[in-house]
């Protein structure tokens, strides 16, 4: 989790130092925390820095011009900023509306996104809930609800049924992948098949397999042909991801102990009809492997089926402005926004932008593994080098230019153990760099 790639023991030091001696490397800290961490580096970057000035506005983008070899960013309140470079980070977004016959905007007892400030908010103690999604945001709102006392009934939904494995300490396993390995998915599943039954012979869970692929997870999805991602997404992703996004040992406990006392119930299958009365919600599902009907009676549903990846489904303005102008355009997979290996937008011709770049979520279609903090502190430490290349303190001294970097206010990916409240920005950097060992700095 350290910020910095250089440094993988970092954030752990700072935990020690600023949050509670305790901290382990196994620990699981709150998000808070960590945005606690990544203020006081930020804080610590612009005190040490004498060549550049820094400048947060707090505003939305709305669409970007190109003006001779500069850039204007057009702000929602009216502004402007001209930049040399943009850099887009727009992190996750919002879920898509589902398609559901009877379904609307106007529907008063479905919650479009779990992070939603309605999505909790006055449901009965006894009532009944539906979650749409099986993955961590769901993990999330059913551990939320419980902890603040809802006594009714929870239902997960979701295609497969799946939910995300445990964390569990185990041995490491060495890397097996190679440029010799297969090529297709067929053959990258039985070659895993295999390595977990070796590794279970050997004593060592199956999780250290999986976390062995970490390391080339990126290259072993650049040497897959289209047709071969393709089938791997249609056919293995929902596997992957339970396996590879393992949510907390006392999560995972808090979970098995609503399934076993009945207070949950996971379905899998599809939902077919959604009708809304005046006391609660009539949800219709089709069962994947019985094909057996339910009917649901429900007082809220929320969907939790995680952010919208498709650019031509999102509704920010910056990212249909961009489309439309024909300054980018999706992947081939529609995981994103289409780049090359740099991280430079492809326009809607193929050609890579000399002056917009991409970082995080809207890269995986090009990278697959591009949300969690060992992915992205790798991509921003190389655009920072390249940028730093370009807009070095000597150019700057001698133009006069001044780069800004406008940041948006964006809805950040709930962690495992978060509850849907903390799921905002939530930031206060109190003495970061005068704190003694073992203080633990007040976070809000």
């Amino acid at each position: 989790m350290s910020a910095l790639p250089e440094e993988p023991d970092h954030f752990l030091r700072w935990a020690r130092a600023n949050y509670a001696l305790s901290v382990r490397a196994t620990s699981f800290l709150p998000r808070r925390v960590y945005g606690h961490y990544v203020g006081c580096l930020l804080d610590e970057a612009i005190g040490n820095s004498s060549a550049s000035k820094f400048q947060w506005i707090q505003d939305e983008v709305c669409s970007l011009a190109h003006e001779g070899s500069q850039t204007k960013v057009q702000l929602k309140d009216g502004g402007s900023l001209i930049a040399g470079v943009v850099v887009l980070a727009p992190g996750n977004f919002p879920p898509a509306n589902l398609n559901i016959p009877g379904l609307s905007d106007l529907s008063k007892r479905y919650v479009r996104s779990a992070c939603s400030a309605e999505a909790l908010r006055d449901i009965p103690s006894n009532g009944e809930v539906l979650l749409i999604g099986s993955g961590l945001t769901s993990i999330d709102v059913a551990v939320a609800l419980k902890s603040e006392g809802f006594a009714g009934h929870i239902h997960i939904l979701s295609r497969r049924g799946l939910i995300p494995q445990p964390h569990r300490q185990t041995d490491p396993w060495p890397q097996f992948w190679n440029e010799q390995s297969p090529r297709n998915t067929r053959g990258l599943l039985r070659m895993v098949r295999e390595q977990v039954r070796a590794a279970s012979v050997a004593g060592v869970d199956w999780r250290a397999v999986i976390d062995a692929l970490r390391p080339v997870t990126q290259k072993i999805w650049q040497s897959l042909p289209f047709e071969e991602r393709r089938r791997f997404l249609r056919h293995l992703r929902s596997y992957w991801e339970v396996h590879r996004h393992r949510i907390a040992p006392e999560i995972g406990d808090a979970l098995a102990s609503l399934i076993h006392d009945r207070q949950a119930s996971l379905y899998a299958g599809r939902i077919e009809s959604y009708r809304e009365f005046q006391d609660y919600a009539e949800v219709g599902l089709l069962e994947r492997k019985s094909r057996s009907q339910r009917r649901l009676r429900v007082d809220r549903v929320i969907n939790c089926t995680g952010p919208e990846t498709d650019g031509r489904r999102i509704h920010d303005p910056l990212i249909r402005s961009l489309l439309a102008q024909g300054s980018a355009r999706p992947d081939s997979l529609f995981l994103g926004l289409d780049v090359d290996l740099n991280g430079a937008l492809l326009d809607a011709s193929g050609t890579p932008s000399e002056v917009l770049y991409v970082i995080g979520p809207a890269r995986k279609g090009c990278l697959w593994e591009s949300i969690a903090v060992p992915e992205l502190r790798v991509q921003a430490s190389q655009l920072a080098e390249h940028l730093a290349g370009r807009f070095g303190s000597s150019h700057q001294e001698a133009s006069g230019e001044r780069l800004t970097l406008p940041l948006e206010s964006l809805e950040p990916r709930r962690e495992p153990g978060m509850s849907v409240e903390q799921c905002r920005p939530q930031l206060e950097i109190q003495n970061c760099r005068g704190s003694s060992p073992g203080r633990r700095e007040k976070v809000q």
